[in-house]
């Protein structure tokens, strides 16, 4: 069983594949978008954190380069490091470029353009830091006297650079059909501040070629914590973007039972599944899943989060040997351990309370029901089966008073809809049969692993 995903595989032929999140009808259409525009162009990818951006950036440059764009790709968030995004930028096109084109004269004269301009900006500023008080006055003299000059010669330096780099991309797609280089710039919501707004700057004033359009992928809400971060909490982050950016496509909300079946099956947890001859166990998957889904759509947790969940499921399983008492019941229980792993991570102090302390099942499916949505889940049989699992898990036929007290009378009430007597019903049978002592799942053991599981960071 793996512990930990490899990304995703993109196929050449078939970049859609394995694509557990719809993103094929995006990809679609923002590449007929691309055939229809004109360079100089910034499109923004805008998606959250933890969404698929990455992998959806890489299947729509499969599908251009398909078409016979030239495509590079540019991870921002690897090239931090710089202390110039320019430098980083220019860098990676000249990888990018045939031998003979990046020997060529013209971008040789770009590159030596960028070192200059880049190298232009230090002066100012260590000057600046190092003037005392006391010279500040003659500082300002002199700087006044040559900014008109210093301007004349950077925006010189700038033209050259425009007129250098056009003619590289020109010599790059003179043997192609396409008309266009696409430039894909990924993970620039991850960067430090400073460098992602030096990042948007450069490819706005430097790189505003004719032959170039800019893909941008990112989450424009911490895009706009970056720019509060630098320009200050007042400012008009949305403003200031529609300086950088043309248009932008917002990525649909992907289809969250596909994605945990798709995990499901990557995590190789179909082996858990393998010796189970159990009649009554034949649907544990489907329903492990369905649990999964809704628990993690009410909490509203991200895809990477929702990885997670399934990697701290895959290392409470990993640290109990095959011959300990309890592994043949946690292989007939992943349901308990899978609802606890998204409780852990979606409500922790809920998930405190139960797991660790004395909280009872009756709090934890109020704490559920007093969501948005919260009460549809319960209802439906996902939340049906999830919540007497939590009942079941701390049900002891001991018990002063019976756990199962208001669903026998809600069973009973003839007043009620059949809908609410069903479901009081089954919930009674479910922890009935999960409390016999062969069958009964063990909280203990299971949050002990759940805990361990969480002292190992990704």
């Amino acid at each position: 069983m793996k512990y930990k995903l490899a990304p995703l595989e993109l196929p050449a032929q078939d970049p859609f594949q394995f694509d557990a999140l719809n993103r094929k009808p995006s990809a679609k259409s923002v590449s007929l978008l691309v055939d229809e525009l004109e360079g100089p162009f910034v499109l923004a990818i805008d998606s959250p954190w933890g969404t698929g951006k990455t992998t959806f950036v890489k299947m729509l440059m499969s599908v251009l380069q398909e078409k016979g764009y030239p495509c590079l790709y540019f991870d921002a968030w690897k090239t931090d490091f710089s202390a110039d995004p320019m430098v980083a930028f220019l860098g990676e096109i000249g990888s990018f470029l045939p031998c003979e084109i990046k020997q060529g004269e013209d971008f040789q004269q770009a590159r030596r353009i960028a070192t200059v301009l880049a190298k232009k900006a230090v002066p100012v500023s260590a000057k600046l830091a190092a003037t005392c008080a006391r010279c500040l006055n003659a500082f300002e003299r002199d700087c006044a006297a040559n900014a008109v000059d210093e301007y004349e010669k950077e925006r010189g330096l700038i033209e050259e650079f425009h007129a250098a780099l056009d003619k590289t991309v020109a010599a790059l797609i003179a043997g192609g059909k396409l008309d266009k280089l696409v430039i894909f710039i990924d993970e620039i919501d991850r960067c430090r501040p400073g460098y992602a707004v030096d990042l948007l700057e450069c490819v706005k004033h430097l790189f505003d070629i004719r032959s170039m359009l800019f893909i941008m992928a990112f989450d424009k809400q911490q895009l706009q914590t970056s720019l509060g971060a630098v320009y200050g909490q007042s400012i008009n982050s949305n403003e200031y973007l529609r300086r950088f950016i043309d248009l932008e496509h917002k990525l649909p909300k992907p289809d969250a039972e596909s994605f945990a079946a798709s995990l499901f099956s990557r995590f190789e947890f179909d082996k858990l599944f393998v010796s189970r001859a159990e009649e009554e166990l034949c649907e544990e998957k489907e329903n492990l899943v369905q649990s999964f889904t809704v628990l993690s759509e009410i909490f509203d947790l991200s895809l990477r989060a929702r990885e997670q969940c399934f990697t701290a499921i895959r290392v409470a399983i990993m640290t109990t040997p095959e011959k300990h008492y309890f592994y043949p019941q946690l292989l007939i229980f992943p349901h308990l351990l899978t609802i606890l792993a998204v409780l852990r991570v979606g409500a922790p102090e809920a998930y405190r309370r139960y797991a660790l302390e004395d909280g009872s099942a009756d709090e934890l499916v109020a704490q559920l029901r007093s969501r948005a949505g919260g009460g549809k889940m319960l209802a439906s049989p996902a939340g049906t089966l999830i919540e007497a699992y939590l009942i079941a898990a701390k049900f002891s036929w001991q018990d002063q008073t019976d756990p199962l007290r208001e669903y026998k009378l809600a069973a009973q009430d003839r007043e009620s809809s059949e809908e609410t007597r069903q479901r009081a019903a089954r919930i009674i049978s479910i922890v009935r049969q999960l409390s016999f002592v062969r069958r009964s799942p063990s909280l203990s053991y299971i949050v002990n692993k759940l805990e361990l599981a969480a002292r190992f960071k990704r």
